[in-house]
């Protein structure tokens, strides 16, 4: 026997999380959900799409290389979002494609740290300026090198909205929930079976004594067998005419007219509104990253194909054009339809 005492291995005791707070999970998970640039509605789902789907109409120019329409509108979302867009440009056989980094370390003089994300694991990629495509808009001169998302610029619209949904998710759950109070007179096993199918959906809360009533409801005892509804009165906030006004400018800020989205059903509105989110909004922004396209052989983005469904507007443009006294091949070329 041994004649020693023996000793247990100590144990390590740590408290859990013990500096995470709410609001940095709430932060944290705004960051999860959108890089922290948005917050995330329905409404700045809807910009996010409109700009995506923009991109991935644009016609390169040159030799269109990797910028397939499933690359053109992850840049587009990524643009709305972040306002900026990175990539990592490799050489893979004879072709050039084009890998997305879901973040970046940029450290100057033209070096990068890529970020890749892969199934299971991160791709850590060290490149020069040359083999990056960096994509950026609405920049500050505080930090030129940086791209801001057009949300950023809206100050508090977009957060408001999403708080807005976000208060309208919280009421439904108490919505058809209530309290019926029994009399104490009744006895115990009358009020299980009384209660075996009325909480069955989790809908009702029963309250057997009168104090604790009173002390809930503050109603007498004449009101007992009562059902008292908790469903939230949402009309006396009156948000819908404060959610359709925060709904059209965060549209109007993120270059999409409201027009565009409009439930009136106006055609005519919708085509006029249709042409200025092109000429206003996508079209600015390929010129502008017209520049960095070059460097996998783009010249530049064109929007033909996105205005080439509107045959209407073309034929209208044709007619005026030739009641001005223009030839009619002049007018063909000027609305695109020389070629076709």
């Amino acid at each position: 026997m041994w004649p020693f005492k023996r000793k247990d291995p100590d144990v390590e005791e740590r408290a859990a999380f013990p500096s995470v707070t709410a609001e940095y999970l709430s932060a944290r998970r705004g960051g999860l959900k959108s890089d922290g640039s948005a917050s995330l509605s329905a409404t700045v789902g809807t910009a996010a799409s409109y700009w995506s789907r923009g991109f991935s109409m644009l016609d390169p120019l040159g030799d269109p290389g990797p910028l397939r329409p499933d690359v053109l509108a992850a840049i587009g979302l990524d643009l709305c979002l972040r306002g900026e867009s990175v990539w990592h440009i490799r050489i893979e056989g004879n072709n050039l494609t084009l890998h997305r980094a879901a973040y970046w370390d940029e450290l100057g003089r033209g070096r990068y740290h890529l970020h890749i994300a892969r199934p299971a694991e991160t791709e850590t990629v060290r490149a020069i300026e040359g083999e990056v495509l960096r994509l950026t808009i609405n920049s500050d001169a505080v930090q030129p090198w940086r791209g801001r998302s057009p949300f950023m610029l809206m100050g508090g619209s977009p957060r408001l909205m999403a708080e807005i949904e976000g208060a309208i998710a919280g009421a439904m759950d108490w919505t058809g929930r209530g309290l019926l109070p029994f009399p104490d007179t009744v006895p115990e096993e009358q009020q299980s079976a009384a209660l075996r199918g009325l909480k069955a959906g989790g809908t009702l809360a029963a309250i057997k004594s009168k104090a604790d009533f009173t002390s809930n409801v503050g109603q007498t005892r004449g009101n007992e067998f009562r059902r008292v509804d908790l469903t939230p009165d949402l009309r006396q906030a009156d948000l819908n005419p404060a959610v359709d006004s925060l709904h059209n400018r965060v549209l109007a800020a993120a270059g999409i007219p409201p027009a565009l989205v409009t439930g009136s059903g106006n055609a005519g509105a919708m085509r006029e509104a249709y042409r200025l989110f092109v000429l206003q909004t996508i079209e600015p922004m390929a010129r502008q990253l017209a520049p960095e396209f070059a460097k996998v052989g783009v010249t530049s983005l064109s929007s033909a194909a996105m205005m080439s469904a509107d045959t209407a507007g073309k034929a209208r443009s044709v007619g005026a054009l030739v009641k001005a006294g223009v030839d009619l091949e002049r007018a063909m070329k000027l609305v695109g339809w020389a070629d076709e």
